[in-house]
C-alpha cells in the first residue's frame, strides 16, 4: 500500500508538472500573439502613413505641375498675342499720319508710346483673368533684311504666387496690307490730288508739285496714278517684268506692287513723309496717263526720284498698248530700265 500510495503521489507531481509547463507555455504564447499583433498593426500604421504622405506628395506635386503648366500656357499665350497688338499699333499710326496729313517726327518714338499704352490694358486684362501680374514694354525697333517687315522686342516680366517670368520676346510684324502716305504727304498742299480705296489720282497736284521743283515736260503727270496699299511684287528676281513683252510689267503695274530697293524709303520713314532714308526700303511706281505718243522724256516715275530734292529724267518705256493708247513709265536709262529688264523696250 505505501508504495502504491507513494507511486500515486509521485504521478500526482508529475501531473502538477506538466501542467505548470503548459499553464508556462500558453502564458508565453498568448503574449508572443499579442506582441506579434501590436507590431503587425504598428507596421500596418507605419506603412499607411507612409503610403498617405506619398499620396499627398504626389498631389502636390500634380497640382504643382498643373498650376505650374497653366502659367506658362498663359505666358506663351501673352507673347503669341504681340504681334497682333503691334501691328494694330503700327495701322493705327498709320491711319493717324493720313487724317491728319502730317508727317511724323520720330515715327518709331510714336509707335512706342501707342504699343506700351496699349501693353498696360492689355496687361491689366490679364491681372483681371489670370491674377498674373505682367509689366511689359516695347525696348526695340528693329529694321531688317526683308524691308517690309520690322522686328518688334519686348520686355516681360510676371509674377504670379511662387512663380515668376522674365523674357524679351521677339516677333517679326510687316506693313503689308497698310496705307503709303507719300504721296498724300507730298502732294496735299495742291489741288486735285484724291484716293479711293486702293490708289492715289493726282489730278493736277503732281504736275504742279513737279512744276515747282523745276522738272520739264511736268505736265506728262496730269492725272497720273499710284498705289494706296502696300502690296509686295512677286516677281523676283525684277528683271523678270520684262518677260513675255511686257505683259509682267503690265500686271505688275495693274496690281500696284512695291519692290525692294536701297533707295527707297522703309515703312516707318515714310511715316515721317521721307521717300528715301539710310535704311533698306522699297519702291513704286507713278503711273502717267496712258498716250498716242511716243519718245517723251520727264522726271523718272520711281516715287523715291519724284517726291525727293534730286529728281532726275527717265525715257518713255511702253510695256502694253492697247486700242492705239500705250501705257508707260519713265526710267532712267542705265537704272530703273536694267533692274527691271526693261532696256530692250
Amino acid at each position: 500500500m505505501r508504495f502504491k500510495r507513494k507511486i500515486n503521489k509521485n504521478n500526482e507531481d508529475k501531473d502538477n508538472k506538466k501542467n505548470s509547463i503548459k499553464s508556462a507555455f500558453a502564458d508565453e504564447d498568448g503574449n508572443f500573439s499579442i506582441i506579434t499583433s501590436s507590431l503587425l498593426l504598428i507596421g500596418f500604421l507605419l506603412l499607411s502613413i507612409i503610403v498617405l504622405n506619398i499620396a499627398i506628395e504626389e498631389r502636390n506635386e500634380s497640382h504643382e505641375i498643373i498650376s505650374s503648366n497653366n502659367y506658362q500656357y498663359v505666358m506663351n499665350d501673352y507673347i503669341r498675342n504681340l504681334p497682333i497688338l503691334e501691328r494694330e499699333s503700327l495701322e493705327e499710326l498709320s491711319e493717324e499720319v493720313m487724317k491728319n496729313k502730317r508727317p511724323c517726327l520720330d515715327s518709331k518714338g510714336d509707335l512706342k508710346k501707342i504699343i506700351d499704352e496699349k501693353l498696360s490694358d492689355f496687361n491689366q486684362q490679364y491681372y483681371d483673368n489670370y491674377n498674373i501680374q505682367i509689366n511689359s514694354s516695347l525696348i526695340a525697333i528693329e529694321n531688317t533684311s526683308n524691308p517690309f517687315s520690322y522686328k518688334f522686342k519686348t520686355y516681360i516680366r510676371s509674377v504670379k504666387g511662387d512663380y515668376s517670368f522674365e523674357n524679351i520676346a521677339s516677333s517679326d510684324v510687316d506693313c503689308i496690307g497698310l496705307k503709303d502716305p507719300v504721296p498724300l504727304l507730298y502732294c496735299k498742299g495742291y489741288h486735285g490730288l484724291s484716293l479711293n480705296d486702293t490708289d492715289y489720282n493726282y489730278g493736277d497736284s503732281l504736275s504742279e508739285f513737279l512744276r515747282s521743283n523745276g522738272v520739264e515736260n511736268y505736265s506728262f503727270y496730269v492725272n497720273a496714278s499710284s498705289p494706296l496699299i502696300i502690296r509686295k511684287c512677286p516677281y523676283d528676281p525684277y528683271k523678270h517684268h520684262g518677260d513675255d513683252n511686257g505683259k509682267v510689267m503690265k500686271n505688275c503695274r495693274d496690281n500696284g506692287y512695291y519692290h525692294e530697293s536701297r533707295d527707297g524709303a522703309c515703312y516707318l520713314c515714310r511715316l515721317e513723309g521721307k521717300s528715301g532714308c539710310e535704311h533698306y526700303g522699297f519702291e513704286t511706281f507713278i503711273n502717267p496717263q496712258k498716250t498716242n505718243e511716243t519718245g517723251r522724256v520727264s522726271a523718272c516715275g520711281s516715287d523715291h526720284v519724284i517726291f525727293s530734292d534730286d529728281i532726275y529724267p527717265g525715257v518713255e518705256v511702253i510695256y502694253n498698248s492697247e486700242n492705239g493708247l500705250n501705257e508707260i513709265l519713265y526710267l532712267d536709262p542705265h537704272g530703273h530700265k536694267v533692274k527691271y529688264g526693261m532696256s530692250g523696250f
